[in-house]
């Protein structure tokens, strides 16, 4: 191998090139190696300004949109608000094996969108670093076969190919953008590639008293994770465009074994998800089209319109329900966006999206109180931005954002959802 690394050089070296060019765009490569490596990301500064209600949040999370009145005083104008917090690092190393095996790549990517003390800003906006991306792939997929293992984008995530460009970071409404730790392999036959997976499994489980997760109780037992979600993804790329099918399936469990004999019970369900997306390039690629739509029983924390928690309720703790009439039931979610972009010119596009959630659950959810105001019947968005790039490195947005979500019941305050308008400004400087 080293013999190779050094014929390739000189041979490099003999063509005029750079010497230390590394094998794939924009890497370099280790001097004395066949290693390469690409170092990239971007500062960005976000800017936005609400129109109401006040959100001081850097992104709109449509399930929890303000009400429009209530304890929280949302009927107070809207506020303004910037950071810096989703700019991004990113790190690609890659070593050629050989021809028959492929490439061993490893990706790391981080930004500093994690949790963080909302008071923090008050002194030097100390914002939590965040872990994006860190895996290892190796093999080729037209091959035998590529396996990534890490943490990834979700085999259901639509995130990695929605065409449509964003100037905030919200995860568009009725999609997917899920990354977590898992195994996936792929194999490739002509333009269409078949993946499966095995990922990482998050429960959550609403009762009238609260949520409950694996990590913590939420008044009617623990969520159990003892199986892990299993997804799977057909995607067909061409010229014109591409095509995919997804699928999720995973096991929702609540136990409450830890309490008196009287309220022990162990409950379990199914929840499954499938979505289908595509995009169609037109008019030599200026202008492109996208679509998605997803739908699942227990879908949960995949779609981002779910409220968190979502995955299943149960009717433990309702009055007159013991432990041995307890159930647990998943929440049916059907969602869908449609999308387009459109180059005016190389450097000056515009993208505009409109999203539509409805979501149903059992009749005996009517009588949740503590959590009435995070239970949503349907919910709204779109958006539409024009971006402009004076120089390749730069990037200048402006966008439009408005939601809307409407509750299953009215809440205690007679309130019967929220919407926000907002206006959200950007400045990304790549490397």
């Amino acid at each position: 191998m080293q013999a190779e690394a050094a014929r390739a050089k000189a041979q490099a070296a003999q063509n005029g090139a750079d010497p230390l060019q590394g094998s794939f765009p924009g890497s370099m490569r280790i001097p004395g190696t066949d290693t390469s490596f690409k170092f990239s990301g971007f500062a960005k500064l976000n800017v936005y300004g609400d129109f109401g209600p006040r959100n001081r949040s850097a992104t709109i999370t449509v399930p929890s949109i303000p009400l429009s009145s209530g304890v929280l005083g949302a009927r107070t104008p809207g506020g303004v608000g910037a950071g810096a917090q989703y700019s991004r690092l990113n790190l690609d190393v890659r070593r050629p094996i050989s021809e028959s095996f492929g490439t061993v790549r490893t990706v790391f990517e981080i930004d500093w969108g994690g949790q963080y003390d909302l008071t923090s800003q008050a002194t030097s906006s100390n914002f939590t670093t965040r872990l994006r991306l860190a895996f290892g792939e190796f093999g080729k997929t037209e091959g035998w076969g590529s396996v990534v293992a890490g943490q990834t984008s979700s085999l259901f995530s639509e995130a990695t190919l929605n065409p449509i460009r964003s100037v905030s970071d919200w995860t568009m409404p009725g999609t997917s953008s899920i990354r977590q730790a898992a195994v996936q392999y792929s194999k490739s036959v002509g333009p269409t590639t078949f993946s499966v997976g095995v990922e990482n499994t998050y429960n959550d489980v609403t009762s009238t008293a609260g949520t409950s997760y694996p990590d913590s109780n939420g008044g009617a037992g623990f969520t159990l994770s003892g199986t892990p979600d299993v997804t799977a993804r057909v995607l067909w790329r061409g010229e014109s465009g591409f095509f995919a099918l997804r699928g999720m399936v995973r096991n929702i469990e609540i136990n409450n074994e830890a309490a008196v004999p009287a309220q022990r019970y162990d409950a379990s369900t199914l929840g499954y998800g499938i979505g289908a997306s595509g995009a169609l390039n037109l008019l030599d690629k200026r202008l492109t089209l996208f679509a998605t739509a997803n739908h699942g029983s227990g879908i949960g924390r995949y779609l981002s319109t779910v409220s968190t928690g979502f995955g299943a309720v149960t009717n433990f703790g309702l009055s007159g329900v013991t432990a041995q009439r307890a159930q647990i039931d998943t929440v049916t979610a059907t969602a869908g966006l449609v999308g387009l972009q459109y180059k005016f010119l190389p450097n000056l596009q515009s993208n505009a999206i409109v999203a539509a959630s409805s979501l149903n659950y059992p009749n005996y959810v009517t009588e949740f109180t503590t959590t009435s105001s995070v239970i949503n019947r349907s919910l709204w968005a779109t958006s539409v931005n024009l971006i402009y790039s004076p120089v390749p490195s730069v990037d200048l947005g402006v966008e439009y954002q408005h939601g809307s979500r409407t509750l299953l019941v009215t809440d205690s305050n007679g309130v019967v959802g929220g919407t926000a308008d907002r206006v959200q400004g950007m400045v990304l400087v790549r490397f």
